[in-house]
């Protein structure tokens, strides 16, 4: 009958004791002498600690790249990182946002004062109270002051929104994208470096805004010659077609917005061209729309509070105020949670690019390889 006790099995190596390591091999003689400074090789080396691999380096630096942020993130991990992000570089990312948000407010105000933009304003809001129940026609004579109050303000306003779209708003995302991107990657990040990459990407990130501007006006263009045709032809009973082609625009407009909201930093990160980063952004959000709709959707009502509660804050001070000075303060305000609050947004698209990487592509495998 076979012996049923286990089998012997050798115990665990020991530690080696720190006596018994050898002292390394004396150099060949073809090598000749140290040059001079170096001194002499050390005649034993320190033991090294119990269970010490030669692999442990890579792997505690791949585990400490990007702050441990390599893996795709829940809504809690993403707004937490977002915040974590901000908090730990405010100060860079608050001056990378200054350097091109303040001149504007400056300009802003400036061509503001010297077109009585305040006095308009209120000319407007009295002329609009004066017609608001007429009891006859209007005369030319009664619309003129509205009409002499909206000329100025469409054309200041519209000079205005071309700089925020076509220069302010892509030199500020594009900078705080560079940065945060750095940042995340553990890499240096700088004032300087980022507004290089930044104008570097103006271009493209131009290219980018005329082709989805030119596609919403030519969405809602079309939609606006169909609610005329159907007014025309059925009258009162194409109301109801009229509502759901409009909430269809809409459906389709904010579709876009969501497919092409990464194209932004994969043209900056990625340095892609403007119709190929909307292409790249619509292929990264393919699967992922229903999450990034409802994440930006939390997003702007965050910013929304957070903005509302420095203008309100801001406002308290211009009670008592005449019409000019309640306007200053205001466009203070407004300045203030632009520079503030607009990185948040800036941030979170940043991460949520990554993120998009990183589920549909393999990115955190990649960058793991890279520290190998």
């Amino acid at each position: 009958m076979a012996d049923a006790s286990p089998p012997d099995f050798a115990p665990p190596p020991a530690a080696p004791p720190a006596g018994d390591v050898p002292p390394p091999p004396p150099p060949p003689p073809s090598w000749g002498a140290p040059p001079p400074g170096y001194g002499s090789p050390p005649t034993a080396w320190p033991p090294p600690g119990y269970g010490w691999s030669p692999y442990a380096w890579p792997q505690q630096k791949a585990m400490s790249l990007g702050s441990g942020r390599f893996r795709a993130m829940n809504l809690g991990e993403l707004f937490d990182g977002t915040f974590s992000l901000y908090r730990r570089n405010f100060v860079l990312i608050a001056a990378i946002s200054a350097v091109i948000q303040v001149p504007y407010a400056v300009i802003a105000f400036v061509l503001y004062q010297i077109a009585n933009f305040a006095g308009l304003q209120q000319q407007l809001q009295n002329a609009q109270q004066s017609l608001a129940n007429p009891t006859e026609p209007l005369t030319q004579q009664q619309l003129q002051p509205v009409l002499n109050a909206l000329g100025p303000i469409f054309l200041i306003s519209g000079i205005l929104a071309l700089i925020s779209i076509f220069l302010v708003l892509p030199l500020a995302e594009a900078a705080t994208t560079r940065a945060v991107s750095d940042r995340y990657l553990d890499r240096p990040a700088s004032i300087g470096a980022s507004y290089r990459a930044a104008l570097g990407r103006l271009g493209p990130l131009v290219l980018q805004s005329l082709i989805l501007g030119l596609g919403i006006a030519v969405l809602f263009a079309a939609a606006f010659a169909i609610t005329a045709l159907l007014a025309a032809a059925l009258g009162a009973g194409s109301i109801p077609l009229i509502l759901i082609g409009w909430i269809g625009v809409a459906a389709v407009a904010v579709m876009v917005y969501v497919r092409t909201s990464l194209a932004a930093p994969a043209i900056v990160l990625e340095r892609l061209g403007g119709w190929r980063g909307l292409v790249r952004s619509w292929n990264l959000v393919s699967g992922l729309f229903w999450r990034l709709l409802g994440i930006r959707l939390l997003l702007g009502l965050i910013t929304g509070i957070i903005s509302a509660i420095f203008v309100f804050i801001i406002a308290i001070a211009g009670v008592g105020l005449d019409t000019n000075g309640r306007f200053i303060l205001q466009e203070v305000a407004t300045a203030f949670a632009t520079v503030f609050v607009s990185p948040i947004t800036y941030i979170a698209v940043t991460l949520l690019y990554y993120d998009a990487r990183i589920r549909k592509e393999g990115f955190d495998i990649e960058m793991l390889a890279q520290t190998l």
